[in-house]
């Protein structure tokens, strides 16, 4: 098949960007010519004007992220010979793309990998009426227009209906990469006997490090406890100021695809403390190298799917209940050790091949018009419900 994937930034660091490379690139792994349409050139085989947007400037320059403009002449020629026409954002851009692809005859997916509240929490606030608006503002412009909406979780599913979009959805998720899986490492030395907890992902207000790093300050094995906020972001240079307080100040740096691998296979436990997920491709990666999560109960987050039982989950926000969970899994280490089979097990439907395989599906059946209508293809860890 002929594939266009149309997202604003390519090479940006948030989990759509990153979600993106990856299916490009599984794509054309199996044999699929995959173009890409955003504001990344050098990256993109058809490349459109970007911007940004007053408020979130710095935010977004931080996550090299722009703003994409849906310039025609370059669409027309994007999809011209397209089987199948993918829009990542509900964003300017998406809006123009899907009203052209279509036209144009063309078979159109929709994802969802962006909820309002992703956009409130880069400004910085918190506002029912700003979700209600930008939730209204994202159907119109995206997800209450293409055909078939691919969502990466049930909860993303439910959230999209709850906004008042009606379109059919499948819930697909963005899946595990082949690398992520139990390999034989080496722990660093300078880590020693200490529990090592591990949080990958952007240093955000929404991901809450300052929490985890909270939360290892009022455990009874502070001492005891090592904390790896692998990642960089608005808020790196906080986040280290604040780990100084800890009697084992957290390593607070983006890290090597190697090392993060590294860390993922000789962490003992991955703490999550994000408010807001609709699937979350950290927890993703752990669970695929079978490391336990400990993850925080948000309403608006997906991720306390990949929690094993009530056990690793915490109330979100609350540092006292964070830390109540570090002491339980402190003081039952070899029961944690244990708990890597069964996190192992539940990764093994989000393998990537699998992941393809269900893409391709959805993909024939919008070419052929037989798309069913809240397809779960993916289905949840057993766990706790998000």
């Amino acid at each position: 098949m002929n594939i266009v994937l149309v997202i604003d930034t390519f090479d940006g660091g948030n989990g759509g960007c990153v979600a993106t490379r990856r299916l490009a690139d599984g794509l054309t792994g199996r044999g699929h010519r995959v173009s890409i349409v955003s504001t990344t050139p050098g990256k993109s085989a058809f490349t459109v004007r970007g911007t940004t947007l007053p408020g979130i400037r710095e935010s977004l320059e931080k996550m090299e992220f722009l703003f994409g403009i849906p310039e025609k002449d370059v669409l027309r020629r994007a999809f011209a010979d397209a089987d199948i026409v993918q829009i990542q954002f509900p964003f300017y851009l998406g809006y123009g793309a899907a009203k052209l692809a279509m036209a144009m005859g063309k078979g159109v997916v929709g994802t969802f990998h962006v909820q309002p509240r992703n956009i409130i929490a880069a400004l910085g606030k918190e506002s029912a009426l700003m979700e209600r608006v930008l939730g209204w503002c994202f159907n119109f412009l995206l997800l209450d227009r293409a055909p078939v909406i691919q969502c990466p979780s049930q909860f993303a599913a439910d959230l999209l209906r709850r906004s008042g979009s009606r379109r059919p959805t499948r819930v697909i998720s963005n899946g595990i990469p082949d690398e992520y899986r139990p390999m034989p490492h080496h722990r660093p030395d300078w880590l020693g006997d200490e529990m090592v907890l591990i949080n990958v992902g952007r240093h955000a207000l929404e991901k809450r490090q300052a929490l985890l790093i909270e939360g290892v300050k009022r455990s009874r094995h502070a001492s005891k406890l090592r904390l790896l906020l692998c990642g960089k972001g608005e808020l790196s240079r906080q986040l280290v100021a604040a780990g100084a307080q800890l009697p084992n100040p957290p390593l607070v740096e983006h890290v090597s695809h190697q090392d993060k691998l590294r860390f993922l296979n000789t962490a003992d436990l991955f703490v999550h403390g994000s408010v807001v997920e609709l699937e979350s491709l950290a927890c993703l990666e752990a669970v695929g190298c079978g490391l336990p999560c400990l993850i925080a109960d948000s309403p608006h987050s997906a991720a306390p799917q990949f929690a094993l039982d009530s056990r690793f989950v915490f109330k979100h926000d609350d540092a006292d209940s964070l830390a109540a969970r570090l002491d339980y899994w402190y003081e039952h280490r070899a029961e944690l050790a244990s708990a890597r089979s069964k996190v192992l097990a539940t990764a093994e439907r989000y393998r990537f091949d699998k992941i393809l395989d269900q893409m391709e599906q959805l993909y024939r059946e919008v070419l052929g018009g037989t798309v069913a209508v809240n397809v779960v293809s993916s289905e949840p860890a057993k766990g706790v419900a998000a």
